[in-house]
């Protein structure tokens, strides 16, 4: 059994508020552990923040796709009844 390794220093600052974080960023030295570790919690919430923006992203553009087929489908049905309607008045009236 591997001895427990002690918690890295950014997981301290992982409940932080963004605000609190940078409250942190800001006091500790340039390229201290406090500082490299405040700056490793930015760059984790920074490519969170990408995950859940690139997922978005991919939900909207389904969405999209979605959308546009229902109307391709809406249009065609309108023209199959416009030419059905126009073949049966032209029937009645010959």
């Amino acid at each position: 059994m591997q001895p427990q390794l002690p918690p890295h220093p950014r997981r301290k600052l992982a409940n932080l508020t963004l605000d609190d974080l940078a409250d942190e960023l800001g006091i500790a030295m340039s390229g201290s552990p406090p500082h490299t570790a405040a700056m490793a919690e930015f760059t984790r919430r920074e490519a969170l923040a990408q995950e859940a923006t690139a997922a978005a992203a991919k939900e909207t553009a389904e969405a999209t796709r979605r959308s546009a087929r229902y109307m391709l489908w809406s249009v065609i049905v309108l023209a199959v009844a416009s030419v059905l309607s126009l073949g049966w008045n032209l029937w009645e009236h010959h």
